[in-house]
């Protein structure tokens, strides 16, 4: 006995198939005229120029951020004065507390935080980019929980060091959203 499942042939399954053929098409265009990009997708939708970063030799994550403008197709200077954009980071900092202790007086949640202060100025007339002395750093930061159980310590120094690589990785996309908020309200000014 042969049984076979015969694909919908005819007029209306084809006119079926079009409309919906058409419906994702139309949809995926309206998507793309609306400026939609997946989150935690970050390229370069305006030209914002050259970009030089401040950073002391404490600021391991200025590397990280150089990279990701890189990577996205920003242009990265080494020279301050040929740059339109000036960005300045320093005191980054990594922290672990306590959150919280059993009652037998054992840790059981750890809260980590990595942030770091970041200064933008923009060039507006050719000139190089200039901070400015009275406006205060703004603090970037990212900040995950994570539960400890001293049976599983290996583990859980594992799990910390995931938790820490992804969080400088967030750090970095808040910095670049952070850069392309202040040029985008820059430029509306």
């Amino acid at each position: 006995m042969r049984f076979a499942i015969l694909p919908c042939s005819g007029f209306p399954c084809q006119a079926a198939t079009m409309i919906l053929r058409l419906f994702l098409v139309s949809l995926m265009l309206t998507l793309v005229a609306c400026g939609f990009t997946p989150r935690g997708s970050i390229t370069q939708t305006t030209d914002i120029g050259a970009v030089y970063i401040d950073a002391g030799s404490k600021v391991p994550i200025a590397w990280r951020l150089r990279s990701a403008l890189t990577d996205r197709k920003f242009t990265v200077s080494n020279d301050k004065s040929s740059a339109n954009i000036l960005i300045r980071l320093q005191n980054e900092q990594q922290s672990q507390r306590i959150v919280s202790v059993e009652s037998t007086g054992r840790v059981s949640e750890y809260e980590l935080r990595h942030s770091v202060d970041m200064q933008i100025a923009q060039s507006y007339d050719g000139t190089p980019p200039t901070l400015d002395k009275n406006r205060q750093a703004n603090t970037v930061s990212v900040i995950r929980e994570y539960t400890y159980d001293e049976t599983g310590v290996l583990g859980k120094a594992d799990e910390a060091e995931i938790l820490r690589a992804e969080m400088r990785e967030e750090l970095v996309n808040h910095l670049l959203l952070r850069l392309l908020a202040s040029v985008r309200q820059s430029d509306v000014e």
